[in-house]
């Protein structure tokens, strides 16, 4: 097999394999004006036309020309989408001009610091209820020498490629069409978490990998590429939380695709229960153990969301308003009483799960936000997906005595019954980046059957062990980073030596690790040259910060800036004293000639807000 896999990867294919890559950097060096990438910021009816159009047109070449040009599509538009973030100082409840993480995200780049100095993740909140997403950004700051811009763009650049193998295959067995409105759906779905350092971006990617191994696996019958598929799956689902009921309709799946001359094959059931238990407590309780998270702190934030479900569909939020705790045994304990008052009301919550996730509305799955404008134009793309994700389904349904058919109507089955215990009230369409892969496949069966114009079972036009073989490679590497890595860093981790700096008695001495491409610089008009982080321009960061007159974090730093005479330098970082996270504000006289990587200790007054700390810095010792 790898004397094949040789034989049909020429260097001529690896060259224009790499200058596709390339495209995803140049686009990004290229420093596009925010005025045009704020197009590929966000949805809109208009450039959903133009990027289906653009892949329905690359996967009509030839492979010869099709796969780099389709790859490159790729490149480019998720280049352009990160983009407007670096050009723009764009700032949200996520993300802090374009770059550094914020609120959830802090926490995932605490833990990842945590690991890397070989320290446990007790403090940083998500990021131990969901540990597979620190470990895997822990592997790229490593790789990257802890610089977080570059990280961040290896990890979008990821992302694409994992979209794009997942429609290789699309195309593959239904056609340039139906790959162009799957890659097209794919795209605007992950388009709004582009560029920020969250879960999402891990559970998409792995997603993606775990779709391409499955449908592969339904033509190959191999064992091997079940047992991988089902791995990266649970990794997509256990980054991300989300559908774990796909999981026993797998099980179902494979003892259905396995039967011989059998109704149905339990030894082969058996099996792939036995596999995905073991995928979950290595991926999830073994994993957690070895990065000294503590016990029941993952997947710790359900009792908010069947609290909330509980209540009538409140959203997770009511459980720590009106309980006033975030322990998850005293949640599940109020959870368990109300409903036995109240059993009517879980079932309210259910509906109205059902009722967001398929209905337009920025709660959907559907990435058809822009109600503001062309409402009409996205009521019809609306309409005409859903039809087409009935079709789609009722064709499978129809061919479920095939492999792949089975396969998609098995997953959809697990997503859907998952729908009430993963409520979009409490997170929209994040919670299904891990199977959006699946889900969107849907449309795509509809359209292949309209074009054939038969009932014609789901199978595969084209064998390419070649493909096979990258897509299993991808796979293991991406488990390497997500999963053996992260443990490696830990364990051999080691804190830098601390030498705590004295300070006057109304300051707090702290030391932090600084390290290029992990900082902003906050640049007033004139000063300096600004406009693509880490410069990023005061005018930018203030005109398209969108949480400036809610979150009193960016009303203070902003107030900062502005009163002092010079310009400013964020750091999001670890006080390694203490082991707690700040954003450290500098100002530029403070700042050394010399800032590599190094540490930086010194005294700072504290100032909090309601949900962050700012630690602006009045001295830095030698």
């Amino acid at each position: 097999m790898i004397g094949r896999f040789n034989m049909r990867i020429s260097l001529k294919s690896v060259v224009v394999l790499l200058i596709s890559l390339l495209l995803f950097w140049a686009v990004l060096l290229l420093q596009i004006p925010s005025s045009f990438s704020l197009h590929f910021h966000a949805y809109s009816f208009w450039t959903f036309l133009v990027v289906l159009v653009l892949y329905y047109l690359s996967f009509r070449l030839p492979d010869m020309f099709g796969i780099p040009v389709s790859i490159s599509l790729t490149m480019i538009l998720f280049a352009i989408t990160l983009s407007y973030k670096w050009t723009s100082g764009y700032s949200d409840n996520l993300i802090i001009g374009g770059l550094l993480p914020y609120k959830d995200g802090k926490n995932y780049y605490l833990g990842a610091n945590l690991i890397l100095n070989g320290l446990p993740m007790i403090r940083a909140g998500q990021a131990t209820e969901r540990p597979l997403f620190p470990g895997f950004l822990a592997s790229v700051l490593l790789l990257t020498g802890q610089n977080l811009k570059i990280a961040l763009a290896i990890i979008t650049q990821l992302t694409g490629i994992g979209l794009f193998l997942s429609a290789r295959q699309v195309r593959i067995s239904f056609g340039a069409l139906a790959a162009g409105v799957y890659a097209t759906l794919m795209y605007f779905y992950i388009q709004p978490l582009i560029g920020y350092p969250l879960s999402e971006s891990l559970g998409f990617l792995s997603g993606c990998l775990g779709f391409t191994l499955l449908w592969i696996a339904s033509h190959s019958r191999k064992r091997k590429d079940l047992l991988l598929g089902i791995s990266v799956l649970m990794v997509a689902v256990s980054a991300r939380a989300g559908a774990f009921f796909i999981f026993p309709m797998l099980v179902l799946w494979v003892g259905w695709i396995f039967r011989e001359q059998q109704n149905f094959s339990s030894k082969a059931a058996v099996y792939a229960f036995i596999s995905v238990m073991i995928g979950y407590f290595l991926f999830n309780s073994i994993y957690s153990h070895l990065l000294s998270i503590p016990s029941g702190s993952t997947f710790g934030n359900f009792s908010y969301a069947l609290y909330g479900q509980v209540r009538g569909g409140t959203g997770w939020h009511s459980a720590i308003d009106e309980l006033g705790t975030r322990n998850p045994s005293i949640v599940y304990r109020a959870a368990l009483e109300y409903f036995f008052e109240h059993p009517i009301s879980l079932f309210i919550g259910f509906a109205k799960a059902y009722r967001d996730f398929f209905l337009p509305g920025d709660r959907g799955i559907f990435p058809f936000w822009d109600y503001a404008r062309q409402s009409w134009l996205n009521l019809v793309l609306w309409l005409g997906t859903i039809a087409l994700l009935a079709r789609g389904l009722s064709l499978s349904f129809k061919g479920i005595r095939s492999n792949l058919s089975s396969l998609l109507v098995a997953v959809f089955t697990g997503i859907f019954l998952s729908i009430p215990f993963l409520p979009p009230i409490d997170g929209g369409a994040r919670f299904y980046a891990s199977t959006m892969p699946f889900f969107f496949v849907l449309p795509a069966v509809a359209i292949r059957q309209l074009q054939l114009g038969t009932n014609q079972s789901l199978q595969f036009e084209n064998d390419t062990p070649a493909e096979w073989m990258i897509y299993r490679f991808g796979s293991a590497a991406l488990l390497i980073l997500v999963v053996i890595a992260p443990v490696a860093i830990k364990s051999l981790g080691v804190p830098p030596p601390l030498e705590l700096p004295g300070c006057p008695s109304e300051q707090k001495p702290f030391i932090l690790e600084f390290h290029p491409g992990s900082y902003l610089d906050l640049v007033k008009d004139g000063s300096s040259i600004c406009g693509f982080i880490p410069d990023v321009c005061l005018d930018d960061f203030e005109g398209n910060n969108i949480e400036l007159t809610t979150d009193d974090f960016y009303q203070v730093l902003l107030s900062l800036v502005k009163s002092d005479d010079s310009n400013a330098r964020i750091i999001p970082a670890s006080d390694l004293i203490e082991n707690n996270f700040h954003y450290f504000y500098f100002s530029y006289p403070f700042l050394r000639e010399n800032m590599s990587t190094n540490l930086l200790s010194g005294c700072a007054v504290e100032l909090r807000t309601n949900n962050q700390s700012i630690y602006k810095v009045e001295s830095i010792l030698p």
